[in-house]
């Protein structure tokens, strides 16, 4: 008994003898890489906002680069998300969705960090009439929208389609957009516009490769609403 107990003690010495120096270490060797991180951001921000074009896309490869290697927090991926959607430069954001969508292909994290840094940005609604009074409906709607309301979507697109729909139809691209898709199609629906609402993501394969937070919609031959000179009443809501 008398000999275990010193032979204890110095197990206990030699034990903290080591660990006090690799913990100081580990502390050291997590401050520099936090640093290093840092800089990697501060210096991919500098360059996706840089004047310089080719600047540009070299920032935009560089967040690709630390986005696969889970150096990007959600923040800073809403961040230069809302400065692309609002540059000048209309090749930006395009571009940074395809490096988000790259890096997600290699790892799986960065799909989440994608769309909950998309769930900050307006949805981004691609509207498909077949008529020019269908056209004009859809303008008419979006300035008939509160200002609440029309803040929350973005259309960078209305097209000219021929197709046999006798609905209108809002498709939604991603299962996890649902709920949103949903609650654009009440919007609509105050004004007149009946929407039905259709979940694409298993019907069509291309959906795979379209960002979340993205939704379509197609005028069909039902009425349009009187807000447009058609017969559709708006929904009351509660």
């Amino acid at each position: 008994m008398s000999t275990s107990r010193p032979m204890r003690d110095i197990m206990v010495q030699v034990l903290a003898t080591v660990m006090i120096p690799l913990t100081v270490a580990g502390t050291g060797l997590y401050y520099t890489r936090w640093q290093q991180n840092l800089s990697d951001l501060k210096t991919m921000i500098d360059l996706v906002s840089d004047e310089n074009s080719e600047k540009r896309k070299f920032g935009v490869a560089m967040l690709e680069y630390l986005l696969k290697n889970d150096k990007v927090p959600v923040e800073f991926v809403a961040a230069q998300l809302d400065y692309a959607n609002s540059s000048s430069d209309k090749q930006l954001l395009p571009l940074m969705e395809s490096a988000l969508m790259k890096a997600a292909d290699e790892n799986p994290a960065v799909a989440e960090t994608f769309r909950k840094a998309l769930e900050r940005l307006p949805s981004r609604l691609f509207v498909h009439v077949m008529t020019d009074q269908q056209r004009a409906c859809i303008s008419t709607m979006l300035l008939s929208l509160k200002d609440a309301d029309r803040t929350q979507i973005s259309v960078p697109l209305i097209a000219q389609v021929n197709w046999d729909g006798k609905q209108h139809e809002l498709r939604v691209l991603k299962d996890s957009d649902m709920e949103r898709g949903q609650g654009i199609a009440n919007m609509f629906g105050t004004l007149g516009l009946d929407l039905k609402v259709v979940n694409l993501t298993t019907i069509w394969d291309g959906a795979k490769k379209v960002r979340p937070n993205t939704f379509e919609v197609w005028f069909g031959d039902a009425p349009l609403p009187t807000v447009c000179g058609g017969t559709a009443q708006p929904v009351k809501t509660q």
